[in-house]
């Protein structure tokens, strides 16, 4: 098995197709192209549910994103806030220190020095049992990404507030304020509003309709990977999402409301005009694409007993491997 895991790489059983791959010969041949067929072709449309669940399901096949005001009963959204607040009891989003920036802001210095942000990764009960492991939620992100979820989302809490009104516009200073796909694929986030968001204080902006795959996607999809290969830049602005058909609209709502986004669609992050905070927490399906989760097969038949058998393997060589680093180093 360690020789699996060295061909193979330690990462092989988490990783979700990315965004781009390849260089830029490969990508003017057109790679990035045929991938985006590949990823595609056997789930344009997601599968038929149903009954209650099938009239929620067309309107994410129709405008990529659902919307639900209300979502929760009030008791079961009291209680995730209530985790919520206390989550974030000791943390101030006005103490601004340089050095405590995590890696993904230290890529982004300027924006998160006006910015301040907090994501915490929650196990918290009502969080669990309401949220993360809602049946509604996970049938709906099935159907849309043809995958069978045997693994748990990645889940969290996130807090983003600007600290000074000095500055306007800070958007254009992180990627996440333009248009952008996360995956050439259905992919799927859901979020759930804990407060009032609306373009004051950045709500999520998405353009329904550009989920689906058409001739205009593909050859901007291949325009953008020639220019990541080349320049590891592919931001795109809403005039091009304009141009392909669709416009960029925020997703406001009330404290309660959850929304199922496909980010297969072009979507961003708001830009704040108020010192009002944008209070979330949010499910990320993306793991649904990795070897873990496919191998990690339920059932009893032989073909899933091996298939998780094989993950367990490749986990112990990892320690295995690692164990044996940390005592080379240890010795040396």
């Amino acid at each position: 098995m360690s020789l699996v895991v060295k061909i193979l790489g330690n990462d092989f059983l988490d990783k979700a197709p990315p965004l781009y791959y390849g260089g830029v010969l490969a990508n003017v041949l057109g790679l990035h192209v045929f991938r985006t067929l590949y990823l595609n072709l056997w789930r344009l449309k997601p599968k038929k549910l149903g009954g209650e669940y099938q009239k929620h399901l067309d309107i994410l096949e129709k405008d990529g994103i659902l919307v639900l005001p209300d979502f929760f009963p009030k008791e079961q959204f009291d209680e995730i806030k209530n985790e919520y607040d206390e989550a974030y009891s000791g943390w101030s989003p006005f103490d601004y220190d340089p050095e405590k920036l995590s890696n993904r802001q230290k890529d982004f210095p300027e924006y998160f020095e006006t910015i301040a942000e907090k994501i915490v990764s929650a196990k918290t009960p009502a969080f669990m049992k309401y949220f993360v492991n809602n049946e509604f939620i996970t049938k709906l992100s099935e159907a849309v990404t043809h995958r069978t979820n045997n693994l748990p989302p990645h889940q969290h809490f996130w807090y983003l507030q600007k600290r000074s009104l000095e500055k306007g516009n800070v958007g254009n200073l992180h990627t996440a304020g333009f248009p952008h796909a996360d995956v050439p694929y259905p992919t799927v986030k859901v979020f759930l509003y804990l407060n009032d968001v609306n373009e004051d204080n950045a709500a999520y902006i998405f353009a329904k309709g550009s989920h689906k795959l058409s001739l205009k996607r593909l050859l901007f999809e291949y325009k953008l990977s020639v220019s990541f290969a080349r320049t590891r830049n592919d931001i795109a602005h809403e005039e091009d999402v304009h141009d392909l058909g669709y416009d960029c609209e925020s997703i406001c709502g009330k404290a309660n409301t959850l929304f199922i986004s496909n980010n297969m669609g072009y979507h961003n992050r708001g830009d704040f005009s108020n010192l009002e905070p944008r209070q979330t927490a949010q499910l990320d399906f993306r793991q649904l694409e990795t070897w873990r989760n496919i191998l990690t097969r339920k059932g009893s038949g032989i073909f899933s007993k091996v298939t998780r058998r094989f993950v367990k393997s490749f986990d112990k060589a990892i320690k295995k491997e690692r164990r044996a680093s940390i005592s080379n180093n240890n010795m040396s």
